[in-house]
């Protein structure tokens, strides 16, 4: 039996044993199936036991290779799934079974697991599929008729079923986050290095780097458990402990309980208080109106008034219908309804399926965004293995020529491998987003994914919202444009001088959805500013917000100051009985209404001019509607268009509670148009300079008219003065089966309609609007990707279609930013690299980035902090790779004159120089202006790898020629063959006071400022810290007294050696010139970058967006 909707994306496959799913956060995953096998597990602890555990430890590492107790199995088969997410992860989940009643099937065995708290059932068709997908959506119409609630036996089902109703954020205590943290790779690899200095009696060291090893286990384990309390104190403190739920009664036909808010399960019918709540889950709202804030989710401050659904065999949809949707975590601030009924809501999602469980899963699960850095740090361990590898084999021969002993030469050789792989690498690549998350912090930015704060640095293409993003958010009324007898008359501006009784009036008295709370007007910026501008009065039922709920009346509109001059001396009031509220779909809103003096209602509608006209009877539209509408918006003004009809004097009260929206938005009177500024914010226009200078593209994708946008596009210079902008139009027609691409001009010169299309003429760019997109995608997707390049304004774009753009915009290879407010942007916030919500709360579900600067300059910040992190990261693991192998160069140098390094030595170096150097190389903050390059986004790029492999020789060879130097002098004698390994020796001596300076010259040189951060100067603590270094270690290398110089293993100062000792100091000097030069010269150098693009014959971009501009041999676009 097949239980899906014909939409569904899940397909019917065969019985398979590899299945590939979408997780919570849509990633895709593979799962394989597996069934247990006795004889293999046996094996497989046997060999544990043998091997002290190490099998177990290794295969904790990696999960594929515990198959080996398993045998492939079709999944409808299988005991246990291996999964493997978009990173290459794996993960052993097992298969758990019991009974449970699925609504439409009944009581049935099923097969789960759980993944990022989304259980996954097994069905015969599909395999394993969302649980919220096994469970068929109900209709709307279901829903609604759903009345009574749950009876006890469907609650349990649905309990077992479902599970409770919350969001359980695990603290793990204190023991299990050490063994966790004990088992991580790098820790074993420090333990085993541990064990082997003790065993080579470097005790000392060994035990400074144990205690260091604990330390930081414990610093990270506090965190750890700090944020797992923060988080799980932050979605308790909106938990609601208790609600009230209706259930079926026999003789009162429902009663209402008390029930834990954790025991509620989809099916339930809530009671909202009229005082208001906190939603504890995801519900359906049934009777009555709600007035919610929902700044959580979106960002959005400004509350939404959610109304039930109308009915119709339409399924479900959460984000179809979120309208009518009372999401987990919003908090409902009042609640009207008429009648003295109580406002009820169906439970759809608890827990973890709800939205605000969507949001804890994209705090515990970031989606993986693929950075380079992470995996190129993997790929210089992977260098440092082969070099560790073969400086082992040298050990190895160097030792048995020497015919040492067995243990001897065993240590030595294991010795190098904790030498050159550092097993601080992981930590170091943190300490830049650190930093940068702090700064962002301080400015008003919150990330709850800072590891995207590196891709920040890589932005080629910054998307914005329009309203409320690139403008401010109020509008001002500058004027209506009425209509009369089909015909527009003059302008408006005084609305004072329209009599208040006229059609054009009342529209815009009652058509929004203004309510009061605490006795202000709240509602959308727009419906407010078109409410004051005609000086009328609001009441609402009740004497205070929370008794309106069951009070008989509807809200009533009136004018402040007027005399009604008519014999029955009736006080002039608009009721407004039913709304049909805004949606970005719909793109217009409608409202029932009647007048105190009239027995028959009216209703208006306001709305975007595209959408209010085609509702219309065309014989009520001016002729010259579309000529007049594109005058008015090519300036920029924002328009609304108004209408009106009447409904037959037959249709009552209670027909206005049932009818549905498509019966009553039709056949249209057209009133006019209402005229509104929407002004630039101040900080827009300069923003959009900079990115333009810096070499990141501009474009806007808005909900409003497409005149509008390419105005406000001019005005804030995302098309310059001199640009020719063309309306690309796809749109349905009669007469074709393909509709033709036609274009317009839009700007100066519009009287060239067709226009001459020249691909390389670069001061053309493109608008189009949403119906365009939708056919392009139909009919002509060949050639989106050559017109995604050249356009820059987006219109009338749905929040769907917002989505699709930015994933679009990034198969070309675009690192794509989107800045919105949150509201009809949260796809394309979360489908874009770098999203940034504008809004005054710390975190939402909109996207990973919050600003509490609610202006676009945010993105400044971002894309600068951005290009700093990304650089330091680079500079940290480049330092962190360059200190190892001056080690390993020290060491094998020492090895081949028959002498090792010093206790002491090896902690100076570690915890004295490369500790202080590593956390204070990251400090450094962005610079203070974008520059028009962006940093490098591969480590293993050829640009990287010159510079980083030349710094490696230079330190190679200055080490080589401090010891050759040393070899000159007529006082020094070697050591006699055979001798065995001695520390404090004149190579020794050598070879460290060089290497300390080549530590303390490489991290200087890691430290540059320009182009994308601050001077080094600004480091202070780096500076600090490299004097203080610098005249710690010409001291101990000039004139070192005795008993400093026997606690570091060195040589003491001796007469006649004065000279050599001061002549020695020339290396570092000539490296710290040589390496400077490398540098400059090489890195960043545009001269290297065309000499590597010559050697390496690259002929084109990578990029594809940068392979499409090259081509302009481009089919004919558009026919006239």
């Amino acid at each position: 039996m097949c239980i899906f909707p014909k939409h569904s994306e899940y397909q019917q496959i065969e019985d398979e044993i590899v299945q590939t799913l979408g997780n919570a956060n849509d990633v895709n995953c593979t799962i394989c199936g597996y069934h247990y096998n006795k004889n293999k597990a046996i094996v497989y602890n046997i060999l544990c036991i043998l091997f002290l555990g190490i099998p177990y430890v290794i295969f904790n590492w990696y999960p594929y290779f515990q198959t080996i107790k398993y045998d492939k199995s079709s999944l409808k088969n299988a005991d246990i799934v291996l999964l493997k997410d978009d990173q290459g992860k794996f993960q052993l989940i097992p298969i758990e079974r019991r009974l449970a009643f699925i609504p439409h099937l009944g009581h049935i065995d099923i097969r789960y697991f759980y993944y990022q708290h989304t259980q996954y059932v097994y069905h015969q068709v599909y395999n394993f599929i969302p649980l919220d997908v096994f469970v068929p959506p109900n209709s709307l119409q279901d829903i609604l008729e759903y009345s009574n609630g749950l009876t006890s036996t469907e609650y349990k089902n649905l309990l077992d079923l479902y599970g409770s109703n919350n969001i359980s954020i695990e603290v793990k205590s204190y023991w299990s986050l050490f063994i966790e943290e004990v088992f991580n790779p790098f820790y074993i690899f420090q333990i085993f290095s541990v064990i082997l200095w003790c065993l080579d009696e470097y005790v000392i060291y060994a035990g400074c780097v144990c205690f260091l090893m604990l330390l930081s286990i414990a610093t990270s384990l506090y965190q750890t458990r700090k944020q797992s309390i923060a988080l799980h104190d932050l979605v308790e403190s909106s938990n609601t402990e208790e609600v009230q739920v209706l259930r079926p009664n026999s003789i009162w036909g429902h009663t209402q309980v008390t029930v834990d808010s954790k025991e509620l399960v989809p099916g339930d019918l809530l009671v909202i208080p009229p005082t208001g709540c906190v939603m504890a889950c995801d519900a359906v709202l049934l009777t009555g109106n709600c007035i919610v804030n929902e700044s959580v989710l979106t960002g959005e401050s400004i509350p939404i008034t959610k109304t039930p659904p109308q009915p119709s065999s339409e399924a479900y949809n959460p984000l179809a219908h979120k309208r009518h949707t009372l999401f987990s975590g919003t908090h409902v601030l009042q609640t009207r309804y008429y009648g003295g009924e109580q406002v009820l809501a169906r439970v759809v999602y608890t827990g973890f399926s709800t939205t605000k469980g969507s949001l804890v899963k994209s705090i515990l699960y970031p989606s993986p965004i693929g950075l380079k850095s992470y995996k190129d740090s993997f790929k210089f361990l992977f260098i440092l293995f082969i070099v560790a590898t073969c400086g082992m084999a040298c050990s190895l021969a160097l030792y048995i020529h020497r015919q040492s002993g067995v243990w001897d030469t065993i240590i030595r050789s294991l010795d190098i491998f904790t030498i050159v792989i550092p097993p601080a690498l992981p930590a170091a690549m943190t300490v830049a987003t650190v930093y940068s998350q702090n700064r962002l912090k301080k400015l008003g930015i919150f990330c709850i994914s800072p590891q995207r704060i590196n891709i920040c640095g890589k932005i080629k293409l910054a998307c914005f919202d329009k309203t409320g993003t690139l403008t401010n958010e109020g509008l001002e009324i500058y004027s209506v444009v009425p209509c009369e007898n089909s015909n527009f008359i003059e302008p408006v501006i005084n609305l004072e001088g329209i009599d208040p009784k006229s059609l054009l009036i009342q529209a815009m008295a009652t058509c929004h959805s203004i309510t009061r709370i605490d006795g202000n007007l709240t509602g959308d910026p727009l419906d407010i500013n078109m409410f004051e501008s005609i000086k009328w009065e609001l009441e609402e039922p009740g004497t205070s917000e929370s008794s309106r709920y069951d009070m008989l009346g509807p809200t009533i509109v009136k004018p402040k100051r007027y005399i009604d001059t008519s014999e029955l001396n009736l006080p002039y009031e608009i009721g407004v009985i039913r709304q049909f509220p805004f949606s970005s779909n719909q793109q217009c809103m409608s409202v029932i209404c009647r007048t105190l003096e009239s027995p028959q209602l009216l209703v208006f509608s306001k709305g975007a001019p595209e959408k209010v006209s085609a509702l219309c009877q065309q014989t009520t539209l001016p002729r010259n509607f579309t000529n007049r509408l594109t005058e008015i918006t090519a300036q920029g003004f924002r328009v609304i268009a108004l209408a009106y009809k009447q409904l037959p004097r037959n249709f009552k009260w209670k027909d206005a509670q049932k009818v549905e929206r498509i019966e009553i938005e039709k056949d249209f009177i057209f009133l006019g148009l209402l005229i509104m500024q929407n002004t630039l914010k101040p900080e827009s226009q300069p923003t959009i300079s900079i990115l333009k200078d810096a070499n990141i593209r501009t474009v806007m994708i808005t909900g409003d008219n497409i005149r509008t946008a390419v105005a406000v596009a001019r005005d804030c210079g995302m098309i310059g003065l001199n640009e020719d902008v063309l309306l690309v139009n796809v749109h349905e027609s009669v007469h074709h089966n393909v509709p033709p691409i036609t274009t317009e001009r839009i700007g100066p010169n519009t009287e060239e309609k067709n226009y001459v299309f020249n691909f390389d003429n670069s001061n053309i760019t493109f608008a189009m609007d949403g119906k365009t997109w939708t056919n392009l995608r139909m009919h002509y997707a060949y050639l989106i990707p050559r017109l995604l390049i050249r356009t820059t304004v987006f219109a009338r774009f749905q929040p769907d279609q917002k989505t699709q753009l930015v994933v679009n915009l990034q198969k070309l290879d675009y690192i794509v930013s989107m800045v919105g407010d949150g509201t009809n942007d949260c796809g394309a916030l979360k489908a874009a690299h770098v999203g940034v919500s504008l809004s005054q709360a710390e975190a939402s579900v909109a996207a990973p980035f919050t600003s509490s600067i609610e202006n676009i300059s945010c993105i400044l910040h971002l894309i600068l902090e951005g290009r700093c992190a990304l650089v330091t990261t680079f500079a940290m693991i480049k330092y962190m790779a360059v200190y190892s192998l001056i080690q390993f160069t020290s060491v094998l140098i020492l090895y081949i004159n028959h002498s090792l390094m010093g206790d002491t030595q090896f902690l100076f170096i570690d915890l004295i120089i490369i500790t202080t150097l590593a956390l204070t190389i990251g400090k450094q903050g962005p610079s203070l202006s974008l520059g028009n390059k962006r940093p490098l986004g591969s480590l293993f790029s050829v640009r990287n790898l010159v510079p980083f492999s030349l710094q490696v020789l230079l330190c190679v060879a200055v080490q080589i020629g401090a010891v050759l130097y040393l070899h000159t002098q007529f006082w020094y004698k070697p050591l006699p063959a055979g001798t065995e390994q001695v520390v404090t020796t004149w190579e020794n001596t050598v070879i460290f006071c060089v290497s300390c300076f080549q530590y303390l010259i490489l991290a200087l040189v890691y430290s540059k400022g320009k182009p994308y951060r601050e001077s080094i100067f600004t480091n202070i603590w780096l500076l600090l810290i490299a004097l203080a270094l610098t005249c710690f270690i010409t001291w101990i290398t000039i004139c070192p007294q005795k008993d400093l110089a026997n606690f570091m293993d060195l040589i003491p100062r001796i007469r006649g050696q004065l000279y050599f000792r001061v002549s020695l100091m020339l290396f570092p000097v000539v490296h710290f010139i040589l390496s400077i030069l490398i540098e400059v010269c090489f890195a960043d150098r545009f001269w290297f970058q065309k000499f590597l693009h010559i050697v390496t014959c690259k002929s084109q971009p990578k990029s594809k967006y940068k392979q499409i501009m090259q081509h302009s041999d481009i089919p004919e676009l558009f026919s006239n």
